[in-house]
C-alpha cells in the first residue's frame, strides 16, 4: 500500500501589495476568489490574514469583506 500525502490545506485569503512611484500602498486582505484583487497577490493562511489584519498598515477589502469571514468585524 503506497502512502499518501494529506490533501493540501485551501487557503483562501490574499494579500495584496501595491508600489508606486511615491512608495508602497497599504496592503489589503481579500478572500481568494475576490474580483478586485489587482496585481500579483500572495497566498496566505487564515492564522496569517487575522494576524495581518491586527496592524495599522493592513486593511480588509470593502467589497470582500474578509475580516468577517475570519469573525473579525473591522469596518
Amino acid at each position: 500500500m503506497a502512502y499518501r500525502l494529506p490533501p493540501a490545506r485551501r487557503t483562501t485569503f490574499v494579500v495584496q501589495r501595491k508600489r508606486t512611484p511615491a512608495g508602497p500602498e497599504p496592503a489589503f486582505i481579500h478572500l481568494a476568489h475576490c474580483s478586485m484583487i489587482e496585481g500579483t497577490p500572495h497566498r496566505i493562511r487564515p492564522d496569517e490574514a487575522r494576524a495581518a489584519l491586527t496592524d495599522p498598515a493592513v486593511a480588509p477589502c470593502t467589497f470582500c469583506r474578509p475580516d468577517t469571514g475570519l469573525g473579525i468585524d473591522l469596518a
